[in-house]
C-alpha cells in the first residue's frame, strides 16, 4: 500500500511539475509574440528611415562637382545646401588701370557674416564625421557586448530549466529511484 502511495506522490508530484512548466511556457510564448510584434513595428521603422536616408544621400551626391562642373555652376548651388549664404562671383580688376581683368578668373566672394557662417558649418562637418568614425566603433564594441550578453542569457536559461535536457532527465532518474527505494522499503516493512 505505501508502494502504491509513494507512486502515487511522485507521479502526483511530476504532474503538478509538467503543468507548471506548461503554464511557464505559454507565458513565456505570449510575451515573445508581444515582443516580435514590438520587434517588428521597431524594424519597419528602421527600414522606412534607412530607405529615406539613402534617398537623401543619393540626391546629395548626385549634386558633387565634377570635372565639367564651372565654379558658376558651384557658386548657384551653394544657397541649396546653406540658404543663409549668397557668395558672388567678383571680377578680378587690374590694379593699374581699374578696370575689369579678363585675364584673369572671377573670385568668389563672400561677406564677412557668409565667411562666418561656411567657417563654422565646416567645422560642423568636421565634427561630424570624427563622431561618425566615433560612433563605428562604438557600435562593433556594443554587437560584441550584444553577443556576450545573449550568451550569457542562454546560460541562464539553461540554468533556470535545471540544466541540459540529460541533466534533467538524470535527475528525475534518480529522484525516481530514490522515492521507488524508499516505497519499496516501507512496502517490505
Amino acid at each position: 500500500m505505501a508502494l502504491y502511495g509513494g507512486v502515487a506522490l511522485a507521479a502526483a508530484v511530476g504532474a503538478y511539475g509538467y503543468h507548471i512548466r506548461s503554464v511557464d511556457v505559454a507565458e513565456a510564448k505570449a510575451k515573445v509574440q508581444a515582443q516580435e510584434t514590438i520587434i517588428a513595428t521597431i524594424e519597419k521603422r528602421q527600414a522606412d528611415r534607412e530607405q529615406q536616408f539613402k534617398d537623401e544621400i543619393s540626391k546629395l551626391l548626385a549634386m558633387k562637382s565634377t570635372p565639367a562642373t564651372t565654379p558658376t555652376q558651384i557658386i548657384e548651388r551653394i544657397p541649396q545646401y546653406f540658404p543663409q549664404l549668397q557668395p558672388t562671383l567678383q571680377p578680378q580688376l587690374n590694379p593699374q588701370t581699374g578696370q575689369i581683368d579678363t585675364t584673369k578668373p572671377a573670385q568668389l566672394v563672400f561677406d564677412a557674416p557668409q565667411a562666418k557662417i561656411l567657417n563654422d558649418t565646416l567645422v560642423d562637418c568636421k565634427v561630424c564625421q570624427v563622431e561618425r568614425d566615433k560612433l563605428k566603433l562604438d557600435l562593433a564594441d556594443q554587437k560584441s557586448v550584444t553577443a556576450e550578453r545573449t550568451k550569457e542569457v542562454e546560460t541562464w536559461k539553461t540554468a533556470a530549466k535545471g540544466g541540459s535536457i540529460w541533466k534533467r532527465s538524470g535527475r528525475v532518474l534518480k529522484w525516481g529511484i530514490i522515492f521507488f527505494g524508499i516505497g519499496y522499503a516501507v512496502a517490505k516493512h
